[in-house]
């Protein structure tokens, strides 16, 4: 589910800018892979965490009993531009518009398959300071070069296997009061 979420960012920048044809790639971005392709767009998810608003939720039902609640996702992405500075900085706005006009994705933009385990995608930009910067870059063993730091939410992630821990039939309290 995390390559479609990714796949899906990928296709809403590119269907908002179609004068720009397809100019987005998903990458890692790490040294250790192939450098990125000159004149595009290089989207590289480089974390994966728990949403930590969602952490702990109560135990939902479903037909097996009560299961814990689906597992929802925050998504860390790093977009560069590949290409001179000047056209950096044209090319990342346009990325900042697209999801400034777009921050919720329904499942109208998703994969059929990826709508069927998330409702929502919300995309925020983040400010990042320039030690968390250079501890990203740094991490994937290249130089720093001009860039956007996107979070995802990505909810719900369900379980696999339903085992429910059953559901209460009766409840009962008896009172005696004094004689």
């Amino acid at each position: 589910m995390i390559r479609e979420v990714s796949e899906t960012l990928v296709d809403v920048i590119e269907q908002a800018t179609p004068d720009l044809e397809s100019w987005v790639d998903l990458s890692s971005l790490s040294a250790a892979d192939a450098d990125p392709t000159v004149r595009r767009l290089a989207l590289a998810l480089y974390a994966v965490e728990e949403h930590p608003h969602l952490v702990n939720r109560p135990l939902v039902s479903s037909p097996t009993g009560h299961v814990r609640a689906p597992l929802a996702l925050r998504l860390h992405y790093l977009v560069t531009y590949v290409g001179a500075h000047d056209e950096a900085q044209s090319r990342l706005a346009r990325v900042v518009a697209v999801f400034h006009t777009t921050p919720i994705i329904g499942p109208a933009q998703m994969s059929p398959a990826l709508a069927q385990e998330a409702a929502t995608l919300t995309v925020r930009l983040v400010t990042t300071t320039a030690d968390e910067r250079n501890q990203v870059w740094g991490a994937l063993g290249r130089s720093a070069r001009l860039a956007l730091f996107y979070d995802v939410d990505v909810a719900p992630v369900d379980l696999l296997a339903h085992d429910g821990a059953g559901s209460v039939r009766t409840h009962r309290i008896d009172y005696v009061g004094a004689p």
